[in-house]
């Protein structure tokens, strides 16, 4: 039954309210509310349901669900449907519904504005439909059976319909619309003809009709290839990969690289001529191994080409003077698996040999495959055992086999980080940033995160200045917080807090780490917040709750270069704090005054306090002392080495800044034991840090403060940025965890982007999970973004604008970069922040939409940590 009804709107700028009253039937009818009400419109913002208020004479209780869908520049279609709590019939009793709107900005349109976009409806969804006629005209000869798909594109939503030759009707959803559509083409792609629109952007209006044409260019022909290779029958060559050239009349033209059992499509070639398909010859384990080439005409017509064991010719290829190999294997710990090393020469086509199924135990292996004089570059890969990552080093490198002289390759098999972190999954995971909005616990459901995080505190910085209040630390709520998120999933959720026990991100650092007093307020607080950590501690929670420390203290100490024996007061605050508590456990010797003792202390407090929470310290990129080496390797002036203790300039890239982080980290503390004896007289050790943060900078990479800051990625800087990661992890041998990374992604060409000052674009979540619409193409980013003009005190840095930026290299979003992340020490990535897009709707005009998405699949086939 579609309703008319009473609007009175109130235009606040940031909470703008509307009223709705006076229901009425339609002629002829008389309101019967049974089920539910429903309610559709277009509102300048979010709303949630703590925004409405329901008034019925009699009192009865209300349930509402909101569903919002974000249309572009702040503006959200939204559907609520109002149903008693109780089942009961609702009849006519409902006489104001109060709806509040959380503005998106300052510049949306007035809520009165939209007043036309209200519709409502009792148990049935509200008429809100107009109609679009297409006149689709005669397609030419030799397309007749095919399809013509036209999408209509309303913010986030896409509507496909499949269309008619002729003139059709639809019903759509009012609104305006983004139209596109394809050509229209065989399924071969041999013969195509261009369409064309009377009209790219529609507005549908309720109970109007509007009229779209379609027409068609003249039709092409062309030649379309498919191509693949099936060599499943000669095992050596199972997961080889094969470099295949195209040649067309004669002049190279494109080239890929094929697997057995994969296939390539070569599309909308020329209808005349010839060409040739090739695969380039292979020497591999004393074999050489050569390929029939395929010839033919390009005809219009369409090829499916497969290269079988038919085409495959092998040759006996070793040499006269080839020698025997033996590779030594050292392992300190036998592990219970193999790995292999690929050699591979100079030569054209270069020799190449493998060695696979080797033991990672002691031994020495003599190779059955003797190996041809040169010298060769010797590839290996990490590789996972029971959790724990193991590095595959390789001497000498490049390796050189002498003619009729027995070589021997030494293989060095090293553990490094265990990924099995307690309170974590056993498989690589994510999580989010909350906000504590009404919203979050749905939205963390809806994204399957493993963990989400939030600041301690009242102020999120620490609270130097006086002891907190309890119902101001947010620890136990956001423990709440999570196991409601457990409950709704069923899976175990671990909270983290981010918590400073002295905030050196607010500049100012000689003083604040050296000012006792704040170091004994800060240090009270984080002992109140882990105290309600612990507490929560049960069966069926062993790890209650996690604690990221210290964001940005250790990058401005190796900036400084702050030797560990820098004088902090460190016992007498600490003291204070533990008394004010109660908590009665002698400080140890190891805990000194210096920034050593400082962090050995705050992770001894951890254990003492809470000893079954897990504890992570911070990294920041730019701890060498500038981040800029992520665009480019970077020449730095005054670079704090670890290892002598100096200053030195130096040519800093992501694995030398991994690297020197690293030992930093060592060399101050943070993964130390410190031996102490507990208040039964109990001697114990305490553990030092379970795992280390790292923090590119939480800003959309789109965003004023992000691309005026000089943060603003392509996926060549996200590459980078996780190489950091991999060395830092190698050189620590400990677990990195990836935190506040931007979880924004790239719109396409086809996206409406409106504003980039008011919305929350970027590449990190694009780069993370894959975004197949953009592939590896500069072209199919949305024009809006890629013309963006970045500072000029930047432009030296990432270019002049986006554009420049994503053309300077190569790269590929296709399919997710989170797939080798355990092999780089990843065991965990927390996405998102207080402004920064991460899982949950309340930041951002629910920018993360498309990422819940993401992480929801993700779920669905996690990344185990095996090799």
């Amino acid at each position: 039954m579609q309703l008319d009804f009473t609007l009175n709107i109130s235009d606040d700028t940031w909470y703008p309210t509307a009223d709705i009253t006076g229901f009425k039937a339609k002629p002829g009818n008389s309101i019967d509310i049974k089920e539910k009400l429903v309610v559709t419109f277009t509102a300048p913002g979010k709303i949630t349901e703590g925004d409405i208020n329901i008034s019925s004479d009699p009192w009865l209780a209300f349930n509402t669900k909101i569903e919002a869908s974000e249309i572009g520049g702040g503006l959200f279609d939204i559907k609520l449907t109002i149903t008693s709590s109780d089942g009961s019939h609702i009849g006519n009793i409902i006489n104001n519904i109060h709806l509040g709107i959380n503005a998106s900005s300052d510049s949306t349109p007035a809520w009165s504005t939209l007043s036309d976009t209200f519709t409502i409806a009792a148990d049935e969804d509200p008429n809100v439909s107009g109609q679009l006629t297409v006149k689709c005209a005669t397609p030419p000869a030799g397309l007749e059976n095919e399809t013509v798909e036209l999408n209509l594109v309303r913010g986030e939503k896409t509507e496909h319909i499949t269309l008619k030759f002729g003139t059709a009707t639809y019903n759509i959803a009012a609104g305006n619309y983004q139209a596109s559509v394809a050509d229209l083409k065989k399924a071969d792609d041999t013969l195509r003809a261009p369409a064309q629109l009377s009209a790219s952007e529609l507005a549908i209006a309720q109970g109007k009709t509007t009229t779209l044409n379609i027409t068609f260019g003249k039709a092409e022909r062309s030649t379309t290839i498919d191509i693949a290779l099936d060599v499943d029958s000669i095992p050596a060559l199972h997961n080889e990969s094969f470099h295949l050239v195209y040649q067309e009349n004669g002049v190279e033209e494109g080239s890929c690289e094929l697997r057995s059992g994969e296939q390539q499509r070569l599309d909308q070639l020329p209808a005349s001529g010839k060409f040739i398909l090739s695969i380039a010859e292979r020497r591999l384990n004393n074999i050489h191994y050569t390929f029939d080439s395929f010839t033919g005409d390009l005809n219009g017509q369409y090829h499916d080409l497969v290269f079988r064991q038919g085409q495959v010719h092998q040759n006996a290829d070793t040499p006269a003077n080839a020698a025997k190999v033996t590779v030594k294997i050292t392992a300190a710990k036998a592990a219970g698996t193999t790995f292999s090393l690929h050699l591979k020469d100079g030569a054209t086509p270069p020799r190449e040999y493998r060695f696979e199924n080797l033991p990672a135990q002691q031994g020495n292996l003599e190779q059955a495959i003797k190996v041809a004089p040169g010298t060769y570059t010797v590839e290996s890969s990490t590789f996972i055992d029971d959790g724990v990552l193991h590095y595959v080093d390789v001497s000498p490198n490049p390796f050189t086999v002498k003619s009729n002289t027995p070589a021997q390759l030494s293989v060095a098999i090293t553990e490094g980080a265990n990924l099995h972190v307690k309170g974590f999954p056993e498989f690589l995971s994510f999580g989010a940033c909350a906000d504590m909005s009404p919203t979050n616990v749905n939205d963390f459901a809806e994204a399957r995160v493993a963990s989400l995080f939030k600041y301690s505190g009242d102020d999120g910085m620490g609270d130097a200045g006086g002891f907190l209040d309890p119902a101001k630390e947010p620890t136990a709520k956001i423990i709440e917080m999570a196991r409601d998120v457990s409950t709704k999933l069923n899976d175990s959720v671990l909270p983290v807090m981010v918590s400073y026990t002295s905030n050196l991100s607010l500049g100012d650092v000689p003083n604040i780490i050296g000012d006792p007093v704040r170091h004994k307020f800060s240090f009270a607080n984080f002992i109140q917040a882990l105290k309600m950590a612990q507490e929560a501690k049960d069966a069926s929670h062993p790890v209650p709750a996690g604690f990221i420390v210290n964001p940005d203290y250790l990058g401005e100490c190796q900036k400084y270069g702050f030797t560990p024996d820098y004088a902090i007061p460190v016992r007498k605050p600490l003291g204070e704090a533990l008394a004010h508590h109660g908590v009665n456990v002698a400080i140890p010797a190891g805990i000194t005054d210096t920034l050593k003792g400082y962090i050995k202390g705050v992770n001894w407090l951890v254990r003492v306090v809470a000893p079954d929470v897990v504890l992570g310290w911070q990294v920041n990129l730019w701890s060498i002392g500038g981040s800029q080496w992520v665009y480019n390797d970077f020449s730095y002036d005054d670079v704090f080495d670890p290892v002598d203790g100096q200053k030195k300039k130096m040519i800093i890239s992501p694995e030398l800044a991994g690297k020197l982080t690293a030992e930093y980290a060592l060399l101050v503390g943070v993964f130390e034991e410190t031996a102490y004896t507990d208040a039964k007289g109990k001697n114990i050790v305490a553990k030092g840090a379970d795992f280390m943060a790292v923090d590119r900078y939480e800003a959309d990479d789109f965003t004023l403060r992000a691309y005026m800051n000089g943060y603003c990625y392509s996926p060549y800087e996200w590459d980078r940025t996780f190489d950091y990661c991999a060395s830092l992890s190698r050189h620590l041998r400990q677990p990195v965890l990836p935190w506040q990374i931007p979880a924004s992604r790239l719109a396409t060409k086809s996206e409406q982007v409106n504003n980039v000052t008011t919305e929350f674009w970027g590449t990190g979540g694009s780069y993370l999970m894959g975004h197949a619409e953009i592939g590896n193409s500069v072209d199919a980013i949305n024009e809006t973004l890629l013309n963006i003009e970045f500072p000029s005190v930047h432009a030296g840095m990432m270019g002049r604008n986006p554009r420049e930026l994503f053309n300077r290299h190569a790269w590929d979003v296709t399919t997710p970069k989170y797939l080798d992340f355990p092999s780089r020490g990843i065991f965990h990535v927390q996405v998102g922040g207080g402004a920064t897009t991460g899982a949950v709707s309340a930041v951002n005009m629910d920018s993360s939409k498309w990422m819940r998405a993401k992480l929801k699949a993700y779920r669905d086939n996690p990344i185990k940590f095996k090799s």
